[in-house]
Parts: structure tokens; C-alpha cells; sequence
């Protein structure tokens, strides 16, 4: 139990506790592809200054990326999407697993950053049109959406 405890608290704080294998499937998946790198800047600035503790006082949006919770915690399963990233990096079902329990409950400001940007990764390259979830007309992070955004 001990051991799984502090197994949980290192895959959940960060790269610096957990172990080297993890740490390198966590940053793959948090790496945002080279394509969207300018838009996901722009939106992190606008979103939250890159601030992955923020939280908007008028909404449930929260963290880096401000993922609103009753649109994707209830409805989206960012967990899930964050799991698929990491498995794609080759983690075991038993560590991803650990990760989910963490995740669900949690609340998103409270996740590790690498959690928060892998979620965006996945929103932004498994759906076509994910990334219109930070679409903002007229606003100049639309002017930086790579190509491959339809």
C-alpha cells in the first residue's frame, strides 16, 4: 500500500519525482507537436498567462488551457484523452491507471502541467476540429493555426 501510495505521488507531481521511463512517457505526452506550438502559446497567454493553477472567477474553467469542467470532465473524458497520450508513449494499463484515479480526482488547475498539455495535445490531434475549442474570432491566435486545422 505504501509503495503504491508513493508510486501515485510521483506520477502525479511531476517529472522531477517520478522515475526516468515515466517521466520521459510523460513528457512525450505532453509534447505539443511542432505544427501547433505558435497556436498553443498564444492560447495558453490569452487562456491563463500559462498559469496552470488558474481559475476563471465566472466559470469552471481551470488550468493552463482553462478546460471548462461540465464540458469536459462530465461529458468530454479529458482523463481518457490523457491516458490515450500516454499509452501511445508505450505506459502500462497499471500505471495509467493510477494516473486516472489521480486525475478524477482532482480538480484540472490541480493537475500536473504535463497532465494539462497532454490533454490539449490529444484535443487538438485526435479531433479534427478540436482545436475550436479555443477558437476565437478576429483574435490573432486564429491567424496561427497550422494547416492541418480544418
Amino acid at each position: 500500500m505504501i509503495e503504491t501510495i508513493a508510486l501515485v505521488g510521483a506520477l502525479m507531481s511531476g517529472p522531477v519525482a517520478a522515475g526516468t521511463a515515466v517521466v520521459e512517457m510523460q513528457t512525450g505526452a505532453a509534447e505539443i507537436p511542432k505544427v501547433w506550438k505558435p497556436f498553443a502559446q498564444c492560447v495558453a497567454q490569452r487562456e491563463s498567462h500559462g498559469n496552470p493553477r488558474a481559475k476563471n472567477p465566472t466559470s469552471s474553467a481551470e488550468g493552463k488551457w482553462q478546460f471548462l469542467d461540465t464540458q469536459w470532465r462530465i461529458r468530454g473524458g479529458i482523463e481518457w484523452i490523457v491516458l490515450r497520450q500516454l499509452k501511445r508513449q508505450g505506459m502500462n494499463w497499471q500505471q495509467r491507471q493510477r494516473i486516472y484515479w489521480q486525475l478524477t480526482n482532482n480538480r484540472i488547475k490541480d493537475w500536473p502541467e504535463w497532465a494539462q498539455d497532454a490533454a490539449f495535445v490529444g484535443v487538438v490531434t485526435e479531433r479534427s476540429t478540436g482545436w475550436r475549442h479555443w477558437s476565437l474570432p478576429g483574435h490573432r491566435c486564429q491567424s496561427l493555426l497550422p494547416a492541418v486545422a480544418s
